[in-house]
């Protein structure tokens, strides 16, 4: 009931707001979202140069998205506070609760929310994988750095020190710093087959039918991997180019879920969902024998 009650408040929360006279910027943001440094929210979310504002203006206010990026921070704060100061992932942890406070201060809340979840989970999560990670250095000075599980691997050139997390990878040329982090990738949403569906398909000649399978594309991704796995037989890890992926699949019942992935970078999985796939009864044939006049 009461998360029902804060979901309909938020929906009826204002929209926009309207700069009153002698007003500033700051006294707009304590006015509508109750914190005076909330200003550099409110020009981000409107594309302010600075935060002279004329009395009159029409101002976009944040959406509820910002609510719950505010309970993912304040939940990986108390979690990073909690934690033991000498504990091996808690630098990692706030240097990944600062990269949330940035995102928060820019009005991006998806990406305050995704990046604070990961700054709790390093310190509230389960114990790491063993680090493992490949150096390659090409005839041209360029060294690129893939991560492949464990602890982040920390990459310094110029001055300029980047972690590089587990399924990232960075590329260093000759005397340049390394290229700054890519923002975080969407997490795909899966669209069709609808969870627990049961698919009836026609049998095909030579094999299973094909499935499609579908899910809702990501901004900057460029490739998809998606991971099936059938209630009989071993796990699958399929890539695919865009947001689908037509797969031949026995009758069965199969889980699959989707990530977006990129050069440097590679989405959390969707949350899994369940389907079954069922043969349609081959249809009777009808045998008509004619009478013959052969005796």
């Amino acid at each position: 009931m009461k998360g029902s009650l804060l979901l309909a408040l938020l929906m009826l929360a204002p929209t926009e707001a309207v700069v009153r006279d002698g007003e500033s910027l700051a006294e707009v943001a304590q006015r509508t979202l109750g914190d005076r440094g909330g200003a550099s929210e409110l020009k981000a979310l409107n594309g302010l140069k600075d935060n002279a504002v004329a009395p009159g203006t029409k101002l976009k206010l944040p959406g509820p998205n910002r609510e719950l990026a505010q309970r993912v921070l304040t939940t990986a704060r108390n979690a990073l506070a909690a934690a033991d100061t000498k504990a091996a992932r808690r630098e990692e942890a706030s240097a990944k609760l600062k990269e949330a406070e940035a995102y928060f201060q820019g009005a991006r809340y998806d990406e305050a929310a995704q990046a604070a979840d990961g700054a709790w989970k390093l310190v509230a999560g389960p114990a790491p994988q063993p680090t493992a990670f490949t150096v390659n250095v090409t005839d041209k000075g360029i060294t690129t750095v893939k991560s492949r599980s464990g602890q982040p691997v920390r990459v310094e050139a110029e001055g300029v020190t980047r972690p590089v997390h587990p399924g990232e990878s960075v590329s260093v040329e000759k005397g340049q710093p390394p290229p700054p982090p890519r923002a975080p990738l969407g997490v795909p949403q899966p669209t069709s087959p609808a969870d627990r569906l049961k698919l009836t398909v026609q049998p095909a000649k030579g094999g299973p039918s094909p499935v499609t399978l579908t899910w809702k594309a990501v901004e900057g991704a460029e490739g998809y991997e998606v991971e099936l796995v059938p209630s009989r037989g071993e796990k699958r890890t399929l890539q695919a180019s865009a947001n689908q992926l037509r797969v031949p699949l026995a009758a069965g019942v199969y889980r699959w879920s989707v990530r977006a992935v990129a050069r440097e970078a590679r989405s959390e999985a969707s949350a899994e969902q369940g389907f079954e796939v069922a043969e349609a009864p081959a249809k009777p044939i009808n045998l008509q024998v004619q009478p013959s006049k052969w005796k």
